[in-house]
């Protein structure tokens, strides 16, 4: 049986750290995902009169203000099964996305003096998205660079 989806677990998601934090560390397939899942909220909030709700809570997140958002969104997905089932996609987006793996070890360095690196590794044991960086920004009078590894 497919779980059904519910509204603490978008509700808990639209105000996750990750997204308050602006999605800086986040990738640009999560933040369009997460923005259709957000304009699929309000899109079906202002159909049933009811985007106040929604507004309140981004620009008051206390918890009072998320649970009458989540009381109304659960209302809305127990109404709905299009609704329920375009948000259970756009959840499930969101967490196979989340999957990917973004490794950076040498990053925006500026040295008057050199720079010595040796016998660094890097390496992706897990499926889904992989983007490794090993030197990047890097500025330096000498760079000595010797045994980088990446595998993913």
């Amino acid at each position: 049986m497919v779980e059904p989806i519910t509204a603490a677990v978008v509700v808990s998601l639209f105000f996750s750290e990750a997204i308050k934090e602006g999605g800086k560390a986040l990738t640009k397939s999560v933040t369009d995902t997460f923005a259709q899942l957000v304009n699929t909220i309000r899109e079906k909030f202002q159909a049933e009169g009811t985007e106040g709700l929604l507004t309140r809570a981004q620009n008051q997140p206390t918890q009072a203000n998320k649970t009458k958002l989540q009381d109304e969104l659960q209302t809305q997905i127990d109404a709905d099964e299009v609704f329920a089932n375009k948000l259970k996609e756009l959840v499930n987006q969101l967490q196979v996305q989340d999957e990917s793996i973004r490794q950076v070890v040498l990053s925006d360095i500026e040295l008057t003096g050199d720079l010595k690196a040796q016998d660094i590794s890097q390496k992706a044991t897990r499926d889904g998205s992989v983007e490794q960086e090993m030197l990047k920004g890097v500025k330096a009078k000498n760079i000595d660079l010797g045994n980088l590894n990446q595998e993913a």
